[in-house]
């Protein structure tokens, strides 16, 4: 599987029940990683990503929204991930990536949910 950037490769978004990400999805995650993941790295630190690519039977099964932007669909544009970083909290993740004017953007208990959804969403 293809390197994305200097420190992001595909592999890092293969869905938690094994499932690669789509290879159309490739460049809304290269969009992904330069635009957001790779400043974010330079700010806080390695970037985990704890949930990348779901399938529609995956999501369902952790009670993903019926709409998630971990389902990368090739109709849609935008791709998610859940991410952690090595320094920091994420409260500092969330402004940070909110001023880089992510489109979706979720602040929860330990990790940060961020997406390049059309528009602006915040939760």
């Amino acid at each position: 599987m293809p390197r994305l950037t200097p420190h992001f490769h595909t592999d890092e978004f293969v869905c938690r029940d094994g499932t690669p990400a789509p290879p159309a999805s490739y460049p809304q995650l290269l969009e992904l990683c330069h635009a957001l993941l790779e400043p974010l790295r330079r700010r806080y630190g390695v970037v985990h990503i704890l949930s990348g690519y779901r399938t529609p039977e995956h999501n369902e099964e952790v009670h993903g929204a019926p709409d998630s932007y971990h389902v990368y669909r090739a109709s849609r544009r935008g791709v998610a991930v859940d991410v952690v970083c090595a320094k920091g909290k994420p409260t500092s993740w969330h402004g940070f990536l909110d001023r880089r004017r992510a489109g979706g953007l979720g602040l929860y208990p330990g990790y940060v949910h961020v997406d390049t959804r059309p528009g602006h969403a915040r939760w």
